[in-house]
């Protein structure tokens, strides 16, 4: 796990461009499914990191474009990275801070 196989975004700074933003990226929030549901980025996709390796082919139809890896913290995000990057993924980035440090918009729907 020593080649860095995404790119970091702070969650800070991504929380004030996020509007602008949001069509580049497919967010795809790792946490579990009581996070998620308390409040998560409007439009993530929900693939749990701990089922990211039976699920990635979810993300397939999106492959070519920039996939935004979300969880509370950043850690969590980061071994879903590794798990995509296997599978062939090529345009990842970790929300680097999580959901402690974005003040973006946040839905529960």
């Amino acid at each position: 796990m020593s080649e860095k196989v995404y790119q970091d975004i702070a969650a800070e700074e991504l929380s004030q461009t996020f509007a602008r933003e949001r069509e580049r990226f497919v967010v795809v929030d790792v946490r579990t499914d009581e996070e998620f549901q308390s409040g998560h980025i409007p439009g993530a996709i929900h693939i749990p990191h701990d089922e990211m390796e039976e699920r990635a082919h979810e993300l397939e139809s999106v492959k070519d474009r920039d996939i935004l890896l979300v969880c509370r913290s950043g850690r969590r995000s980061v071994i879903a990275a590794h798990v995509l990057a296997d599978k062939g993924f090529r345009r990842l980035f970790n929300l680097e801070g999580g959901m402690l440090e974005w003040t973006g918009p946040v839905t529960t729907e």
